[in-house]
């Protein structure tokens, strides 16, 4: 890929979307004649998950089209991925030197403790989770997350999908509390450990995730099994940790939970009829940076809509990035990236969504990426120059 790639290609998708703007959604909706290029304008906005542990299977090659079509912008590793070490490795070299316009995004979820996708099981060493990180002195965690965040790199993966800022208001949550993801229940000591994670990955070029906005620490539901109303447990105390972060320039990008709140932001805040990303993330947090989904392959969605249906809806709630894993398990052979790009393409091209909500969505992200992009370049030098000398 040429230094002038990365930029072009965003030029360019900011021409298409403002040219939608300009001649007015009606004309779009009525014939949608440059339907292909929407298609590459919504691709860097999905982030999408396959079945498959090797190149060769066809789960990773449908991916690798995708992503070379332009039609995606990422990729997501889950346990489900990770065979030996030298398949993931083959995997990810591929992606890397894929024929693509722009670097793609290779995403994990690598907490530590028992989010842990990458350890003994392919003979790396293990990251503890956070509830222990917090048990130690934030030197010590520095140390834990720069191990982890060698790890990664080494692997070339450029984003981490954490660190979990979520307060540990309910011990007894079944996602949270009781799989020990929480540094704690107070805003402070979430914030120091998120912190440790975050520069230490930020050190190796990895892009970080704070999440689940607005806070999943007090459910009683585990949302990959259903919608975690929070309505009577959540409180605001459970936003100071992104408010912080944000303010220190700590927060590249926030995950936003399938949580519902009647009170405080409505529907599910990730579907529309959720006002969580408008009202609480971007005017009472003032945060301008991406907004990512939790995974929407969760029964918490999928029970409630088909794919396609709940793809629109996030967009429609505020998301930046759509993160699609799967549609189901049974069904190990859709193309999710093609399905979800053209579910998005027509909801513009029909008008239900707004080009101009898009081109923000594009230009957050095209920031996101430059400024990762910037510091990879500086890494690649210092790294040149300790070699010659």
């Amino acid at each position: 890929m040429s230094s002038t790639a990365l930029p072009r290609r965003f030029v360019q998708q900011a021409l298409i979307l403002a040219s939608l703007i300009l001649s007015g959604q009606a004309g779009v909706a009525a014939s949608c004649s440059n339907r292909a290029a929407i298609s590459q304008a919504v691709g860097p906005m999905i982030m999408a998950g396959f079945f498959g542990t090797k190149t060769s299977d066809p789960g990773f090659q449908q991916v690798l089209s995708d992503l070379e079509n332009g039609l995606v912008g990422g990729v997501v590793l889950l346990g489900r991925n990770v065979g030996t070490r030298d398949d993931l490795e083959a995997m990810i070299d591929r992606i890397r030197s894929c024929k693509c316009t722009a670097a793609p995004f290779i995403a994990i979820d690598d907490e530590g403790g028992t989010v842990e996708r990458l350890g003994q099981n392919i003979g790396l060493a293990e990251t503890p989770s956070a509830a222990d990180i917090a048990q130690g002195s934030v030197a010590a965690a520095h140390t834990a997350y720069t191990a982890l965040a060698e790890k990664l790199a080494a692997l070339h993966i450029n984003m981490n999908l954490a660190p979990v800022v979520d307060l540990n208001t309910n011990p007894s949550n079944p996602i949270i509390g009781q799989r020990q993801r929480s540094y704690g229940s107070e805003p402070d000591t979430v914030v120091r450990y998120a912190a440790a994670f975050i520069h230490a990955h930020r050190k190796k070029g990895i892009l970080t995730v704070l999440k689940h906005f607005p806070g999943h620490g007090s459910s009683t539901a585990d949302s990959h099994a259903g919608i975690a109303d929070v309505t009577t447990t959540w409180s605001s105390a459970e936003l100071k940790p992104y408010r912080r972060l944000i303010r220190r320039g700590l927060a590249g990008a926030i995950m936003v939970g399938h949580l519902a709140n009647a009170r405080r932001w409505g529907g599910v805040a990730t579907q529309s009829g959720g006002h969580a990303v408008d009202r609480l993330l971007r005017h009472d947090l003032r945060y301008d940076g991406v907004v990512m989904t939790d995974d929407l392959a969760m029964k918490a969605i999928l029970d409630a809509k088909p794919p396609a249906a709940a793809a629109i809806d996030a967009v429609k709630a505020g998301a930046d990035i759509i993160m699609f894993t799967k549609f189901s398990d049974e069904d190990q052979t859709a193309d999710v990236g093609r399905d979800i790009n053209a579910a998005l393409t027509t909801a513009v091209c029909s008008g239900e969504l707004k080009a101009d909500a898009l081109q923000r969505s594009v230009a957050r992200i095209r920031k996101w990426r430059a400024g990762w992009t910037r510091h990879s370049r500086r890494q690649a030098q210092r790294h040149t120059s300790v070699t010659v000398l």
